[in-house]
């Protein structure tokens, strides 16, 4: 028998096998049904697959080039190692991939401030006055970008806000107004601002304030962790209100301050 005959009578039984196998398919419900639950489920797999590999390939086409040389870039590169060309803000990270920090609420402040002047004293314009117009563009743009990026990171509002606007929450000023109860305990601590009038009425007050902005930053920590982050949003309403309040209270006892020596 030659492999052409073989061939014809493998795909005869297989037919016979395959009408066999549906006619008593065709006799179970239950087995009908599972065929079709398996052959979905199949697909879906299969379409999952099908997606990964389409990320993966997205994420390859997305690689980074020197605008330079055009060359690959190694990952968080500021300069082509290839050319030495300052590089643009990989447009992929967010502030806290900048800083080589872990995306958490609490930060170490030292750290911070430490890679900030490092990444500063690298990119600061003036170390491009002798390149082209080019570079010198991008070195001042990434230097505003590194100087937001800290400003928002060092301050525990902003960055909890801007946690909160990784995950595409974001706090509108008519969102403030809900809690009532959080309007009069403002509305009460305002008017106790106002009427302090000596130095130490208002440290009595400053510690007041700082002491709930601390408990505050403790439980958006909290929520952050736990990934709750609609509790985060109603803590930083809170802290947002009470930080307004703290700004207020350092401006009046500088004021005072000044009132002092001038007389």
């Amino acid at each position: 028998m030659d492999l052409k005959e073989l061939f014809r009578y493998t795909t005869f039984f297989f037919q016979i096998y395959l009408t066999k196998f549906f006619i008593i398919m065709l006799k179970s419900k239950d087995l009908l049904r599972s065929f079709f639950v398996y052959n979905n489920f199949a697909s879906n797999i299969s379409t999952v697959s099908l997606r990964a590999n389409l990320c993966t390939e997205t994420t390859k086409d997305l690689e980074l080039k020197c605008w330079k040389c055009s060359k690959s870039l190694s990952p968080k590169k500021l300069f082509c190692q290839y050319c030495s060309s300052v590089q643009k803000p990989n447009p992929w990270d967010n502030y806290y991939d900048l800083f080589d920090l872990k995306l958490n609420y609490l930060i170490n402040s030292g750290d911070l401030s430490k890679k900030f002047k490092q990444l500063q004293s690298q990119l600061h314009p003036d170390k491009f006055s002798n390149k082209d117009e080019e570079e010198q563009s991008i070195s001042e743009t990434y230097s505003s970008y590194l100087n937001k990026a800290y400003s928002i990171l060092q301050n525990p509002l902003e960055r909890g806000l801007y946690l909160l606007s990784l995950q595409n929450i974001t706090i509108d000023e008519d969102s403030k107004g809900t809690d009532q109860k959080l309007l009069m305990e403002i509305l009460m601590l305002n008017e106790e601002l106002d009427d302090a009038s000596t130095a130490d009425e208002l440290k009595s007050l400053a510690v007041t304030i700082r002491t709930t902005l601390d408990e505050l930053t403790k439980k958006i920590n909290s929520s952050f962790e736990q990934k709750d982050f609609n509790l985060a949003k109603e803590y930083l309403i809170r802290m947002k209100y009470f930080t307004t309040l703290d700004t207020k209270i350092r401006e009046k006892r500088n004021l005072l301050e000044l009132a002092k020596h001038s007389s």
